[in-house]
């Protein structure tokens, strides 16, 4: 068996473990946040990538009804200069650019909140790393308190010790604080 002596040797290394264990834990979730975050990141690019080729092939298509617009209009020998015809026309381009100008800022709308969930989640990664940091302070402060509860303190702080001796206040004493 271990004698007296050990016990608070044996409360400052556990004190020591917890500590380096809480800010171990803040460092992980910090990483884990990061690696999550990455991962939104890229989403987001995916996404803008992917709302960006939806936009050309969404310009593409308009071209092609264009032309075929204008192929079956001038096969009827319509004049696509002017009239309903010009009409026709520039009301399909105003449509498509809708579209197209639709499909940008829904990526955008998209792409915006991955990357605000990136940014979060790295804010609360940090919080975490300064948590498991504040964790082992407290833990520090704690044991420290506990290990001087195992004898120290015991022996200057007795019931017959002048620390508890406070006769010498009388109701008429009169305390001065500066």
């Amino acid at each position: 068996m271990c004698g007296p002596a050990a016990v608070p040797i044996m409360m400052a290394v556990s004190t020591a473990f917890a500590a380096k264990s809480a800010i171990d834990q803040g460092k992980f979730a910090k990483g884990t946040a990061a690696y999550n975050a990455r991962v939104a990141e890229n989403e987001a690019q995916k996404t803008q990538s992917a709302g960006n080729e939806a936009e050309n092939i969404q310009r593409r298509k308009t071209a092609e009804l264009l032309s075929k617009q204008k192929a079956q209009l001038g096969a009827a020998n319509i004049d696509l200069t002017s009239g309903s015809a010009l009409q026709l026309q520039e009301d399909t381009l105003a449509l498509s650019e809708a579209d197209a100008l639709r499909i940008r800022s829904n990526t955008a709308g998209r792409v915006g909140a991955l990357n605000t969930s990136a940014d979060l989640t790295r804010a609360q990664g940090s919080y975490a790393e300064t948590a498991g940091y504040n964790r082992a302070a407290g833990t520090l402060l704690s044991g420290t308190a506990s290990i001087a509860g195992t004898g120290v303190s015991d022996k200057w702080f007795t019931p017959s010790s002048a620390a508890n001796d406070i006769s010498f206040i009388t109701p008429n004493t009169t305390l001065k604080l500066s």
